[in-house]
């Protein structure tokens, strides 16, 4: 099993000017200008991303195609250097695909939006082909409330099974796992396990291998008290739901609910969230029986100073998981 990172924003102020990191220690410079004005440039410096994976022990990295991301601007040649670099470094790659603006039509049931949002995935997994990527991974789009009822979600959800097949064969024939990562609650469709397995396991009985990328962080936030939903005890039981042929990579990340306020990815080394020491032991147990190839984590801050020292918050989480997976 492959321990990894996608490194969402933890290493944008490595970007920033020395005027710019002190704007931002005053709060001169806000964080989301901050990602607005470095996340494009830090995407592409895949090469030091690799770097950092080797120096907190880790062997591999999910690249972040969130938007905004340079990737089909990136040209074959300085894609085929990052390719060669991450084979010398023994590091694997995977892909996170868009997940907002054109990409959430991949569930419309307005087919040509639908045929727009695949054709243009498509092309960002032609990137993952030649960067080398082992494994690609898409949300399953998005919907307005007032449409996810009734014989609106039914459609949505034949279309959604369309653009799987669709996607899933096409990076198939260029020698990638694909997969489908679970919504947050704050989305309208393919939040819970039982209504994604079932889109899935429609699709694996037509011959396409979909795979199941769980976010166990994004499942936790339907615990908030808006959603009224439960979460078990223990939290990483949860995972059992899932059958075990669907799981190749997973994303780890935890969630923090403090009435109704919330925090999103906390540091997983210290505890926070429903993810606590004992928890992620048993929870790297069940996917090592499950035959969970990749965990992928994803940590994120907006803290100044935990931004600022991004680097020393990355030794010591990766430490503390190499404990917990015994890797």
């Amino acid at each position: 099993m492959r321990i990894g990172r996608n490194f969402t924003n933890m290493l944008e102020t490595e970007y920033l000017t020395e005027e710019e990191r002190k704007a931002l220690k005053e709060g001169k410079l806000e964080v989301s200008d901050m990602d607005a004005m470095v996340q494009s440039k830090s995407k592409r410096d895949i090469i030091h991303q690799i770097d950092v994976i080797n120096e907190i022990g880790l062997n591999h990295i999910e690249l972040d195609g969130g938007i905004p991301n340079p990737f089909l601007k990136m040209s074959d040649e300085e894609i085929e250097k990052i390719r060669d670099y991450a084979r010398k470094k023994e590091t694997t790659i995977s892909l996170h695909l868009p997940y907002t603006f054109v990409a959430e039509s991949v569930a419309t049931f307005q087919e040509e939006d639908r045929v727009l949002a695949c054709g243009l995935l498509k092309r960002y997994i032609d990137f993952a082909r030649k960067i080398g990527a082992i494994a690609v991974n898409m949300h399953p789009g998005s919907i307005p409330f007032y449409q996810a009822v009734g014989k609106y979600l039914e459609i949505v959800k034949q279309s959604l099974e369309k653009s799987l097949q669709e996607l899933c064969e096409y990076s198939t024939s260029k020698n990638i796992t694909f997969h489908v990562e679970n919504n947050t609650a704050f989305d309208f469709i393919g939040v819970e396990n039982e209504e994604l397995i079932e889109i899935i396991s429609n699709v694996r009985k037509k011959g396409f291998d979909v795979k199941y990328c769980f976010d166990i962080g994004h499942w936790f936030t339907r615990g908030l008290p808006q959603f009224g939903k439960q979460i078990p005890s223990p939290p990483e039981s949860v995972v059992n739901e899932i059958p075990d042929e669907m799981l190749y990579e997973v994303h780890l990340n935890d969630f923090l609910i403090e009435g109704d306020k919330f925090e999103f990815h906390p540091p997983l080394h210290r505890q926070k969230g429903f993810l606590k020491k004992e928890n992620l032991k048993n929870l790297a147990r069940i996917f090592k029986e499950k035959g969970v190839e990749i965990v992928v984590v994803e940590t994120a801050v907006r803290g100044i100073d935990d931004l600022l020292g991004s680097r020393k918050l990355l030794e010591e989480e990766s430490s503390y998981l190499a404990e917990v997976f015994n890797v």
